[in-house]
């Protein structure tokens, strides 16, 4: 296998009233969840919100959600105040749950959603906050897998970080650690899993497929004060064939710079990932970057 691995996975006959009608109630039905999101509840045979307690609570960046429900896990899902939408797994224990959610794209009102899946909230449960912060905190703020609050990231970070550490050192130290501690998951890669994890887990497991790389960096990153973007798009080696793949953007004095430590951390021959850290897609001129790498979306996670 190449360094560049696999990422994840994967008219004019309508009258024009009736063409008009049609955009509108398309536009309307890709605006998940569904319809019944108007109401403002805060219970469902899901889970019930116990905290916050009524609609349009005000905060300064974060909102604590809590709750009650008879599943392992249940879903957020958050649309901000420019329509950018999210979800969350909430994992639940003892019947119980908390989350510290993250306002992370400024202030103004944020409707959120709970529900038992990750693609489908019928709006059972559907309640609106208020951001007082007039920060943008998309690229600095935690995120469901970005999980740079996390306590197993936090300590890590730590441990890399050393007094009035420059920007570029403190990306260098990080960079560093993921390309020399996460091995590719070959294995993943060829059963074609695309489970979502959070970085907290993947620091915990020591190996994952382009995305983790992208998700670690990033959360390791955002840890230490910078900000850090999760970037899908195609990439390829040489003259092989582009690949939907995962890499990042962190802001390093002002500057976003580009990085792939899925590619540094090493290669995959005859079934077995061998380490070999480098620096080769770490931080170098735009130009070049883009010759094997072509940016599709800048993700919200």
């Amino acid at each position: 296998m190449k360094r560049n691995s696999k990422a994840i996975t994967k008219n004019s006959l309508f009258p024009p009233l009736l063409f008009l009608i049609f955009i509108l109630i398309f536009s309307f039905c890709n605006v998940t969840p569904t319809s019944a999101s108007y109401l403002i509840s805060f219970s469902s045979d899901v889970a019930e919100i116990t905290a916050p307690a009524q609609n349009g609570v005000a905060c300064d960046g974060i909102i604590t959600i809590q709750g009650t429900s008879p599943l392992n896990q249940i879903w957020l899902c958050v649309r901000g105040p420019q329509g950018e939408v999210t979800t969350y797994p909430i994992k639940v224990e003892q019947n119980s749950f908390q989350y510290d959610l993250s306002l992370r794209f400024g202030a103004g009102t944020y409707t959120i959603w709970a529900g038992n899946s990750p693609h489908y909230f019928d709006g059972q449960i559907r309640f609106e906050v208020i951001n007082t912060l007039d920060k943008d905190l998309r690229y600095l703020a935690p995120s469901a897998y970005v999980d740079s609050n996390n306590k197993i990231v936090t300590q890590l970070c730590n441990s890399l970080m050393k007094p009035n550490m420059t920007d570029e050192e403190k990306l260098d130290n990080i960079y560093e650690w993921v390309t020399n501690n996460i091995s590719y998951d070959y294995d993943a890669y060829l059963s074609d899993q695309d489970e979502l994890l959070p970085a907290s887990l993947i620091i915990q497991k020591r190996k994952g497929a382009c995305r983790d790389y992208s998700f670690t960096i990033a959360a390791l990153a955002r840890a230490a004060g910078l900000e850090a973007k999760v970037v899908y798009g195609y990439a390829r080696n040489g003259n092989s064939k582009p690949e939907y793949h995962a890499w990042n953007e962190i802001k390093v004095n002002d500057q976003w710079v580009a990085v792939d430590s899925t590619w540094d951390a090493g290669y995959v021959k005859n079934g077995k990932f061998t380490f070999s850290p480098q620096k080769k897609y770490f931080n170098i001129i735009p130009s070049a970057f883009s010759q094997s790498h072509k940016v599709e979306k800048v993700t919200l996670h």
